[in-house]
């Protein structure tokens, strides 16, 4: 539900953000501003509560992408503290219920593939959150004969640390405190002492993404 009007280039953000396809769109560059503006028009006008000129919009969406671009370039360098954010928008959830000779055959495969992946494993289960290519699909398709679950859909946050960052507890608390209050859901979380990972439904992701990003530059400030 809608409550406060906000302005334009606020709403166009908002809309934008909270809309994977759409930022991922902008994002990469291959989106025609106009035909943006066309489908997020219904949208802003009624977060603006007010008729809003396709012009506008267009100008908004590209002020938007500008500043999506600038913070593309500002993730090579540190952000605060030497922290770094990085967003993959399409991962999968391969949950195996045991280590079975296919399994371990299929994940041989995988580490020899040299793809990147993030394994958590206990004496009852493998999970693996690895990036949806072509070349992993193939790895584990279900020829392969194994017991367990391959769930698509899923998009991954990982925040980067310095190994030598003091109370990187509070960068945690901050992001969990951040993703409650937008009642954004988690998916799965893992931490370690220099890297927080996040899996998000590709619905949330992006929107998670810009305001974690956001808060975290405004502790810099």
């Amino acid at each position: 539900m809608y409550i406060d009007t906000i302005s334009v280039p606020h709403a166009v953000k908002q809309v934008i953000g909270s809309n994977g396809l759409f930022f991922q769109a902008l994002r990469t560059g291959i989106v025609n501003y106009t035909a943006l503006a066309q489908k997020i028009k219904p949208d802003v006008e009624k977060l603006t509560k007010n008729n809003v000129n396709l012009n506008t919009l267009v100008v908004a969406i590209k002020r938007f992408a500008d500043t999506l671009e600038d913070n593309e370039r500002n993730l090579s360098v540190p952000t605060i503290d030497g922290i770094r954010m990085s967003l993959t928008g399409s991962i999968l959830d391969l949950d195996f219920r045991t280590d079975s000779h296919a399994v371990v055959e299929a994940l041989d495969e995988l580490i020899e593939s040299d793809k990147g992946y993030s394994m958590f494993r206990t004496n009852k289960q493998i999970r693996v959150f690895i990036e949806d290519l072509d070349e992993v699909r193939t790895i584990f398709a279900p020829a392969k004969s194994f017991e367990g679950t391959i769930k698509e859909g899923l998009s991954k946050i990982t925040i980067n640390m310095p190994t030598d960052m003091q109370n990187t507890y509070s960068i945690l608390s901050t992001v969990s405190y951040i993703l409650s209050s937008s009642q954004i859901p988690l998916y799965n979380a893992f931490f370690s002492h220099d890297e927080i990972t996040l899996i998000l439904n590709v619905s949330d992701a992006a929107k998670a993404y810009e305001i974690i990003r956001e808060e975290l530059a405004g502790m810099r400030e």
